[in-house]
C-alpha cells in the first residue's frame, strides 16, 4: 500500500480551501442550470439557518427572471414586476458583497420556480405575475372589510355613540375569534351601574345616564358591560377577516 503523500499541513490546506471555495463551486455548478428566460425564486437562510423562499408584503414568492447568461454560463436576473416584465437591479445568481436582496452572511440559493417548471411539464402558459395579483386582491379586499367594520374606540364618546346603535341580536366582534352576543340593552346612572357591577368594569361616564348592554362572549359567560369595556381596544361590527387568506 502506497504511503499517503500528504502531510498534515496539506491536509489542513485543503481543509481550508475546501471550505472557502467548495460553496462557490457548487454554487457555479447548480446555476449552471439556469437558461436565459427561465423563471426563479429565491431561498434565503433565517436566523435559525432553515431556509425560506424570498416573499413581498402580500406573502407572494417574489419572481426573477434570467436577462443574461456570460460567456462561462452564469446566469443573470431581474426582479419581475406586478406585470410579469423584469425591472430594477441586476442580480448575479453567483450572488455579490452588494446584492441588496440579502444581508451578507445570508445563505442564498436560486431555484428554478415550481410554477414556471410545472407550465413547462404540462405544455401550459405561465404567468409570473398571476399569485401576486391574487394575494394583492385578497390583501386589499381583507383590508377593506376589516376598515369598513371597524369602530372607532380611541375616544371615549365614540364608543358612547356606538353603544346607542347596537341591537338586541348584534355580535360584537374583537378579534377573527373574539366575540359578544348582546342579549340585553338599558340605560341606567352611572352610579347605579357601578353599583352593580366589578371594580373593573366601572364606567367613568359622566351624566345621567349610560348605555348598558348585557352581552355573552364565546364561552357562555353573561355581563353587563358599559362603552368603558371596549374603550381604546379593537372592535368590529362584522367578523373581522384575517390575512392568513394570504396563504393560498
Amino acid at each position: 500500500m502506497a504511503k499517503n503523500p500528504l502531510t498534515s499541513e496539506d491536509q489542513e490546506y485543503i481543509r481550508v480551501f475546501d471550505n472557502q471555495f467548495n460553496p462557490i463551486i457548487e454554487t457555479l455548478v447548480r446555476i449552471r442550470q439556469f437558461k436565459l428566460g427561465d423563471y426563479l425564486i429565491l431561498h434565503l437562510s433565517g436566523p435559525d439557518g432553515s431556509m425560506h423562499v424570498k416573499q413581498n408584503s402580500y406573502g407572494a414568492p417574489i419572481k426573477y427572471q434570467v436577462v443574461h447568461v456570460n460567456d462561462i454560463e452564469v446566469p443573470f436576473v431581474k426582479k419581475v414586476n406586478k406585470k410579469g416584465t423584469p425591472v430594477g437591479q441586476i442580480y448575479s445568481c453567483a450572488g455579490a458583497e452588494d446584492d441588496s436582496y440579502r444581508d451578507i452572511d445570508q445563505k442564498f440559493e436560486f431555484a428554478l420556480d415550481p410554477d414556471y417548471a410545472d407550465s413547462i411539464l404540462l405544455q401550459d402558459n405561465y404567468d409570473p405575475a398571476n399569485l401576486h395579483r391574487s394575494k394583492k386582491e385578497i390583501w386589499k379586499a381583507v383590508t377593506d372589510h376589516n376598515k369598513a367594520c371597524k369602530v372607532k374606540t380611541n375616544e371615549i364618546k365614540d364608543v358612547i355613540n356606538f353603544f346607542q346603535t347596537v341591537n338586541v341580536g348584534d355580535m360584537l366582534w374583537t378579534s377573527n375569534v373574539s366575540h359578544f352576543l348582546v342579549q340585553g340593552k338599558k340605560t341606567m346612572t352611572p352610579r347605579d351601574f357601578n353599583n352593580k357591577v366589578n371594580f373593573r368594569y366601572r364606567t367613568q361616564v359622566k351624566g345621567t345616564s349610560v348605555t348598558v348592554l348585557t352581552v355573552v362572549d364565546k364561552r357562555g359567560k353573561a355581563l353587563d358591560i358599559s362603552p368603558d369595556f371596549f374603550w381604546e381596544k379593537a372592535l368590529y361590527k362584522e367578523r373581522p377577516r384575517t390575512y392568513k387568506e394570504l396563504n393560498i
